[in-house]
């Protein structure tokens, strides 16, 4: 899939040297919080980026053909007490609101910023979890597309023909689901279709 890119963005992405950062927007319920993975805080699309290492690494971005959902991977520090109180709180706070990730191109002489970012990613916050490994620690934040949420469609929704037409009367997409399971359907071309014909017409029975 082709990510659309802008002719700022185009020309740093080829010139020899440049700079690359992410940006990183959690829509939490106490209000938005904006990271990067740049050592400093930056200011870009009217926004400040806070810096510092509060975020530490994004996951491989992944692009979907068919809509089929993504997941992506955020680590976060734990140094950032607000990180851990996130992690270690009601996952209400997060779960299921959105996140976003944008890609920005910096110039290599300036360090700034050329051309707009791109966004990447649109997703929700689905779970954390804190990884300790000896005297180290991180957090890493599990997201997905909204492509599809088990949450959001509750078990008593089936897809059967008459939900179906509750939902939507006189589509018949459904009403044929039943009589199709376990009945597999054998399909045949067209001269073996004739020759069972034929032999049938002859009273000449297949063994």
């Amino acid at each position: 899939m082709t990510v659309p890119v802008n002719s700022g963005f185009q020309a740093a992405a080829n010139a020899p040297a440049y700079g690359e950062l992410a940006l990183v927007e959690l829509q939490l319920r106490s209000g938005t919080a904006r990271f990067t993975n740049w050592p400093l805080s930056v200011q870009v699309m009217g926004e400040t980026w806070q810096g510092v290492g509060n975020l530490g690494s994004i996951g491989e971005l992944h692009e979907s053909e068919d809509g089929a959902a993504e997941k992506l991977t955020l680590t976060l520090s734990p140094v950032d007490i607000g990180t851990r109180a996130l992690a270690l709180g009601d996952p209400s706070d997060y779960q299921d609101r959105r996140v976003r990730v944008w890609i920005a191109m910096l110039d290599a002489n300036t360090l700034q910023v050329n051309g707009s970012p791109v966004l990447r990613f649109v997703g929700v916050m689905d779970q954390m979890k804190i990884d300790r490994d000896g005297n180290t620690a991180s957090i890493s934040m599990e997201c997905r597309t909204a492509s599809y949420d088990v949450r959001s469609n509750p078990a008593a929704l089936r897809m059967n023909n008459a939900q179906h037409q509750a939902r939507h009367p006189g589509e018949m997409g459904f009403a044929y689901l039943t009589s199709l399971i376990g009945n597999p359907a054998v399909w045949v071309g067209k001269w073996l279709q004739a020759n069972l014909q034929y032999r049938q017409n002859l009273g000449v029975h297949s063994k």
